[in-house]
């Protein structure tokens, strides 16, 4: 009798280690990899240069998409404060309004920007304070598109808009660079 249940447990031990095995895990998915889309233009600042109370930031516009890109005239652009809500400033065409900067002043054109093509154009301002009486308007943030009636892409400059009590800026028509510039991957 010992040596039958030792036989069955022996029996019931083999069949518990020939169980199937477990379920191999599902074969994992790929994902193909689909080009990224085309961003469109791009906007950034450059560095700004304060001098004399002259302030100029140049403006940087990429093609970064697919087709070709027209510019033509003039940077839609306007003041943010902290709060990233427009200031009351007035934004004039054309960079005599505010300086004479020979490298600044020439008319808008229009021209097309291919994919990688770069195009330029500048903000300034005076940090003047004439009257005394009228508190000084500071912004934090630029908003700036192509033209009037395009998104908008909120830019960080690298210094205060500090505008004193002048209440306007004035921004240089768009400029073609020779140079590509590089756009980022989405």
């Amino acid at each position: 009798m010992k040596l039958r249940y030792l036989s069955l447990l022996g029996t019931a031990a083999f069949l518990v280690g020939c169980t199937a095995p477990a379920p191999a895990p599902p074969p994992a998915t790929t994902t193909s990899t689909t080009p990224a889309k085309p961003l469109g233009p791009r906007i950034s600042l450059g560095p700004s240069d304060a001098a004399s109370g002259l302030r100029v930031i140049p403006i940087h516009l990429v093609n970064c998409g697919a087709g070709a890109l027209t510019v033509t005239g003039f940077p839609a652009l306007r003041v943010l404060d902290e709060d990233r809500k427009a200031i009351d400033v007035k934004v004039e065409s054309g960079a005599d309004a505010v300086a004479l900067v020979p490298s600044l002043q020439h008319p808008p054109t229009t021209f097309t920007l291919t994919p990688g093509q770069q195009a330029d154009a500048a903000v300034l301002w005076k940090n003047r304070v004439t009257d005394s009486t009228v508190e000084a308007t500071n912004g934090a943030y630029f908003d700036v598109a192509p033209a009037a009636g395009q998104p908008w892409q909120t830019q960080t400059p690298d210094g205060p808009i500090d505008l004193g009590n002048t209440g306007k800026v004035a921004v240089s028509p768009w400029t073609p660079v020779e140079s590509h510039a590089s756009c980022p991957v989405s």
